[in-house]
């Protein structure tokens, strides 16, 4: 069903913020025509959700640099997986290591546990 409403092309919400919550959100919106109302969504409600995920995952990542270091070479795996679940009961398969993150994929432990074992390579 079409509500007729205008599209355009997507704002992109996570520019100037690739070292923090930006690739959260770029993983979570793709780009896409979409409407002003969903456009002001992803940009407010989805950004919000992005960086909920981000904190979350900075807080493991501090928890996981006290058991096994700050040095990534000292670190059992370089893509540690884990499953971000603050804001889904379902969760988000992310990577301690990287700015990884799979939301589509179920269940995300297992997503979370192929991009570990790949060195970082399995999406």
């Amino acid at each position: 069903m079409s509500t007729g409403a205008a599209k355009r092309p997507s704002t992109q919400a996570s520019l100037g913020y690739d070292d923090t919550w930006g690739p959260y959100w770029d993983a979570m919106f793709r780009p896409a025509l979409v409407t002003a109302w969903i456009d002001w969504k992803r940009c407010s409600t989805g950004v919000n959700v992005a960086r909920a995920l981000w904190r979350q995952r900075e807080y493991l990542r501090r928890v996981f640099m006290e058991v096994h270091g700050d040095d990534p070479d000292g670190w059992p795996s370089h893509h540690p997986g884990v499953v971000l679940d603050d804001v889904s009961s379902s969760g988000y398969a992310a990577c301690l290591g990287c700015p990884w993150l799979n939301g589509r994929e179920r269940p995300p432990m297992l997503a979370a546990r192929r991009h570990e074992t790949s060195g970082g390579d399995a999406d």
